[in-house]
């Protein structure tokens, strides 16, 4: 006990102890050695020696505590081997301890285990797993090994094309499109992502590009979910188009396809209309504003003539011409499932626009045509109503911006007379006149089997007889009519018959002055400057009424008003010379219509030689035409029966 004393360390020591001092620890050790042996025992013990601590002299660990200088008491340039036992770590001591533990202790500390973690965390362990503990294992760390099983059931092919087989289970197709982006070098579309499940998919300028197109493809291919697909304003190019056309190869689901405004060409046309020829899932193709030209048009109809699903083709803003519309009317004979047709905003001209009139004059099929923009013109007016006097099928017909004059109003008023099928029909900004879109309406109330419900006249003028007879179809017929506006009645050479129209001629102001001019030999400039007293380039309207009145003029106060009036054009209360030099073009151009006009009256015999007019020729020529169309059709048919 005396020994057990003197051994403990005192605070003192601990404090002023750099570090803790060997001595007493292997004082310790001696004293639990000898404690251990029993009092009898007198040979001192080496703690290498001391089989609970599982060390033997020729342990690494000795030599590792002779190389430390530290190691020791201090002042003794000598190691001490009881020393050593502090610098053992608790896992080095535990795991020499139980190497002598028994095989039973194991398994129950395994079974504790295994209990414990089944209670508590819920996890199963297998009971097929052995450990095999060897009773003769080395006492060395570095002699001593633990046999392990690895024999696992592992699929090598599973393991080593994990990444293939995830994109394989990959349904929605998000992850092959990634991968695809990757591989191309593009970045991914949120928008595509997150609506590849989408029945609808609208990616109108999100700047794709032909790589971002390809991408795309690579998912589309099995992609069983989108069902209108709309590329527009892209710039895909050809080359985004033949990747689009290899996909449709494998993709039966896609029925509607936008590719308008993708400068993909004449290239990309033809790749598209190779896979249509086979294809039979899409009925809806876009390719309006892709620079598509007459080469393309021949194989675009070849399309349609073996195509029998495709059910509406929009081609407008492109640049077909005379030739392309050649082969668009062979395949407007030839394919009856085409429903919609959009030609607008090409360039046929009169000639192709006759070639796509005979077509429809031929189809059996088409529901609507768009036409706006293709300069028909009177020959090509003319025949667009042969057409609607032989077609059955087309309900939507679109001729806007087409320079079809008064006459050629007259000829679509022919064929509106006997067409029984046509729903909606716009001819805006054409130059038809007041008495050509009046002719159109006569043709519709002369027509009891007329269907005609929407008319459209934007930015053509009428007159008050179109007015009455617009209400009285509107009330009749259902019949909706939208025009420019109500022309005012203001007295014109053209609309004057016989001697009234000389009496007004004689008393116009213009005239007044034209005569002037003519008989003083005058220019007007001449008399212009006359008039322009500050020599500003402007006549007021009293500069004008004192220039009248030192002329001589024989002019009233009312008439000079109603010519400043007229002369005016930007109605600032003067006339410059640009607007004097207009007026006098009007007139001119007035009365050379109102001459052409008498001249024909008078061939016709509506007007006599003296200018006396009939009541036959207060009736305007188109409206005559329906008249004699509608005499010879019945003398027709009476000579048949």
């Amino acid at each position: 006990m005396e020994d057990d004393t003197d051994s403990q360390p005192t605070l003192e020591s601990v404090e002023t102890s750099p570090t803790p001092v060997a001595s007493d620890i292997g004082s310790r050790s001696e004293h639990r050695s000898k404690s251990t042996r029993g009092p009898d025992s007198t040979s001192e013990m080496s703690w290498g020696d001391d089989p609970d601590l599982g060390m033997t002299e020729d342990d690494p660990d000795l030599d590792l505590a002779a190389d430390d200088p530290d190691f020791g008491e201090a002042g003794d340039p000598t190691p001490s081997l009881t020393s050593a036992k502090s610098k053992r770590t608790p896992s080095q001591k535990g795991s020499a301890r139980l190497s002598r533990r028994s095989l039973t202790d194991i398994e129950r500390e395994a079974d504790e285990m295994r209990n414990i973690l089944i209670t508590q965390y819920g996890l199963d362990i297998s009971d097929d797993v052995e450990c095999d503990v060897s009773e003769s294992e080395s006492e060395s760390d570095e002699g001593r090994e633990v046999d392990y099983d690895t024999d696992l059931d592992m699929d090598m092919d599973k393991w080593l094309n994990a990444e293939q087989l995830r994109l394989k289970d990959d349904l929605s197709g998000e992850r092959r499109y990634v991968a695809a982006c990757d591989a191309i070098g593009v970045t991914p579309a949120t928008y595509f992502v997150k609506h590849i499940a989408d029945h609808e998919v609208g990616m109108r300028f999100h700047g794709l590009g032909p790589q971002g197109a390809k991408a795309m493809c690579v998912p589309l291919k099995t992609n069983s979910k989108i069902e209108k697909l709309d590329l527009e304003g892209n710039w895909i190019d050809e080359a985004g188009c033949g990747s689009l056309a290899e996909m449709l190869r494998d993709n039966i689901y896609i029925t509607e396809l936008i590719l308008s405004e993708n400068k993909i060409g004449c290239a990309g046309a033809l790749s598209m209309c190779e896979i249509l020829m086979k294809n039979d899932t899409v009925v809806k193709l876009d390719l309006s504003g892709n620079d598509i030209k007459d080469s393309a048009a021949e194989n675009i109809c070849q399309m349609l003539k073996k195509n029998t699903s495709l059910r509406h083709l929009y081609l407008s803003h492109n640049h077909f011409e005379e030739e392309g519309a050649l082969h668009f009317k062979e395949a407007l004979s030839y394919n009856e499932s085409l429903e919609t047709l959009d030609l607008s905003w090409n360039r046929f001209r009169t000639r192709g626009a006759i070639y796509i009139a005979e077509g429809v004059q031929e189809n059996y099929g088409l529901r609507i045509l768009n036409f706006s923009m293709n300069g028909l013109g009177l020959a090509g007016a003319e025949a667009m109503g042969k057409a609607l006097k032989v077609n059955r099928t087309l309900l939507d017909l679109d001729i806007s911006f087409n320079r079809i004059p008064e006459e050629g109003a007259g000829h679509m008023a022919v064929g509106l007379q006997v067409n029984d099928v046509l729903q909606s029909l716009k001819i805006s900004s054409n130059p038809l006149g007041s008495d050509g879109s009046l002719a159109l309406l006569v043709a519709v109330d002369r027509n009891d089997c007329s269907c005609l419900k929407y008319l459209e006249l934007l930015n053509v003028w009428v007159m008050d007889s179109f007015i009455e007879l617009k209400e009285k179809l509107e009330k009749d017929r259902n019949l909706m009519v939208v025009y420019g506006g109500l022309k005012k009645k203001l007295l014109k050479l053209t609309a004057l018959r016989g001697v009234e129209w000389e009496r007004w001629l004689a008393n116009n102001p213009m005239t007044k002055i034209k005569n002037y001019i003519r008989d003083t030999g005058y220019r007007l400039i001449d008399l212009f400057r006359d008039f322009d007293k500050d020599g500003n380039m402007s006549i007021t309207k009293q500069e004008f009424h004192i220039g009248i009145q030192s002329a001589g003029i024989v002019m009233t106060k009312e008439q000079v008003d109603e010519l400043v009036k007229k002369l005016d054009k930007d109605g600032n209360g003067e006339v410059d010379y640009g607007e004097l030099m207009e007026g006098d073009r009007e007139y001119r151009q007035a009365l050379r219509a109102a001459a052409a006009k008498k001249k024909v009256m008078v061939e016709s015999g509506g007007m006599s030689e003296d200018g006396d007019d009939s009541a036959s020729s207060r009736v305007p020529s188109v409206i005559r035409m329906l008249i004699s169309e509608r005499d010879s059709a019945s003398s027709s048919e009476s000579g048949k029966s």
